[in-house]
């Protein structure tokens, strides 16, 4: 079987240059093959950025070298390499792209109201060939946001050749509220903050002088990928002055037939669907022991370096019951923790997409 053919956009951004990095040491990902990317910032730059020691990720594990002005290779395999912003500029018929991961935010939702579907900035890709765009980012005139482990099933090759993959906090929510869903909870209102790490929207010393609020579309966002979800949820964001590793802090309102859940058996159905092959190793738990009887502290350097969307740190976990119960069911106020490396993370789960969506979806008949 030949290779699928990846092309990456945005190339030397944060999130550009982990999802290269994904294609060239996942071992799952074999037979998908990056032939050429694209950025405006430049070869020179692209490659300066791939062979530095990153201030949170170190020293990646790959050689990387300049072959020429429009080619660089990568663990000796060589790539073309574009710096254009007009994409009719690029040979895509040529390369025979299967799949462009966007990377770059720049061909997602026009910046417009009451933007529609076919206003996509990704849909420009397809009029030169490209089969199918993820973009890595959220989109709500995407044909389909999606999070793999907890609705890549519902893909649609007929229908879905523009596919948004969220936002790192939207994946950070959206699997763990999926595992009570699967359990049978009728969830009735989520609640949430993100404590996130500085994003490139802050100006430097907004971002190191002070705990900055911040909207967050990640709330709404859920309900696109656990349409049950839709206009049951609402959040904020805090940004604060960390280089990486964020955690959302998630407040449920939800019903049950069981009358005794309590925060044990919660971490309990956490416990079994990191293990669960359903959510594909989408959801994790960060666990310390005790240390003399106390609680361990948890921190961003407990998530860093997780690969993980989601990561349930069981010690915070909270139940308490309320007083009405609907149809019979039983209340329950559930809070929990979600960690996130919010780099790494979002770089890996869209190249699990594209292995999905290119060899594991089941075909269109």
């Amino acid at each position: 079987m030949e290779p699928k053919r990846i092309f990456i956009n945005g190339a030397s951004g944060r999130i550009g240059t982990g999802v290269t990095h994904e294609f060239f040491s996942n071992p799952l990902l074999r037979g998908l093959e990056v032939v050429a990317m694209n950025d405006s910032k430049g070869i020179d730059y692209t490659t300066g950025v791939y062979n530095e020691n990153d201030s949170v990720h170190g020293l990646y594990n790959w050689a990387i070298r300049k072959i020429g002005d429009k080619e660089l290779s990568i663990n000796s395999k060589p790539i073309r390499f574009y710096k254009e912003t007009d994409l009719s500029k690029i040979p895509f018929e040529d390369l025979g792209i299967d799949v462009v991961m966007e990377c770059s935010g720049f061909y997602g939702d026009p910046k417009k109201d009451n933007p529609k579907p076919e206003d996509n900035g990704g849909r420009e890709f397809l009029k030169y060939g490209v089969k199918r765009v993820i973009e890595t980012y959220p989109a709500k005139t995407a044909d389909i946001s999606m999070i793999f482990g907890c609705n890549s099933q519902l893909y649609d090759p007929a229908k879905h050749r523009i596919i948004s993959n969220a936002s790192c906090t939207t994946k950070s929510i959206a699997g763990p509220l999926k595992v009570l869903l699967d359990n049978g909870f009728d969830i009735d209102d989520v609640r949430m903050v993100t404590v996130h790490a500085a994003t490139g929207s802050q100006q430097v010393l907004e971002s190191i002088g002070q705990i900055v609020l911040h909207s967050t579309g990640a709330a709404k966002a859920t309900g696109l990928v656990l349409p049950v979800l839709k206009g049951k949820m609402g959040g904020t964001s805090a940004r604060v002055p960390t280089l990486d590793g964020s955690i959302s802090y998630v407040s449920v309102v939800a019903y049950s037939c069981n009358p005794n859940f309590n925060a044990d058996e919660i971490n309990n159905l956490y416990s079994k669907a990191s293990m669960n092959p359903i959510y594909e190793q989408r959801i994790g738990l960060i666990q310390k022991e005790k240390v003399n009887g106390k609680e361990p502290k948890i921190g961003t350097n407990d998530i860093i370096g997780r690969r993980e969307n989601a990561l349930i740190v069981p010690s915070e976990t909270q139940v308490g019951r309320l007083r009405a119960s609907a149809n019979g069911m039983s209340g329950y106020h559930i809070w929990f923790v979600s960690g996130y490396d919010n780099e790494l993370g979002s770089a890996v789960d869209p190249c699990l997409l594209a292995k999905y969506i290119l060899q594991d979806a089941p075909k269109s008949k």
